[in-house]
């Protein structure tokens, strides 16, 4: 199921981001946020740990409606953040799939195992831009958002 994403009051979708290091990220856009990744550990939910995990991406929300997508390269961080406005939501993996076992973070209820989580993909304002669509990830029920803290 493919929806349009809540739109912003300014009608811009505020994509950003860039090249960093896990140290400034982690304190930066990633001090509030509840962070989702896979690992050889399983699936984790929960703040981002204090080094890069064993992962390629990465992704996170903040409780005021951030997304942050992160590409990790040891210690560097090609970072995106959306602030909302000019996406599309789609419902990628509805909880009844099962296709989520091995798990590790916080409980059901804050996002973690059995939550409904959505893609939702931004396309950049300018036709030119140097780069494609970003895909961002976050619970589907805006009630879990911002709440899967330790």
């Amino acid at each position: 199921m493919t929806q349009p994403a809540p739109a912003n009051t300014s009608g811009a979708s505020r994509l950003s981001g860039g090249r960093s290091t896990w140290a400034v990220v982690l304190a930066g856009e990633l001090a509030d946020a509840t962070c989702l990744w896979q690992d050889l550990d399983g699936l984790h939910v929960g703040p981002a740990p204090a080094a890069p995990p064993p992962t390629t991406l990465l992704w996170g929300w903040t409780a005021t409606g951030a997304l942050l997508r992160l590409r990790l390269d040891g210690e560097t961080v090609f970072l995106a953040r959306w602030d909302g406005g000019g996406g599309t939501t789609t419902l990628a993996w509805p909880p009844t799939e099962g296709r989520v076992l091995a798990y590790r973070g916080v409980e059901r209820t804050a996002g973690g195992l059995g939550t409904a989580y959505v893609e939702v993909t931004v396309h950049p304002d300018d036709p030119d831009a140097a780069h494609g669509p970003v895909t961002f990830i976050r619970p589907a029920d805006p009630r879990a958002i911002g709440t899967a803290r330790a």
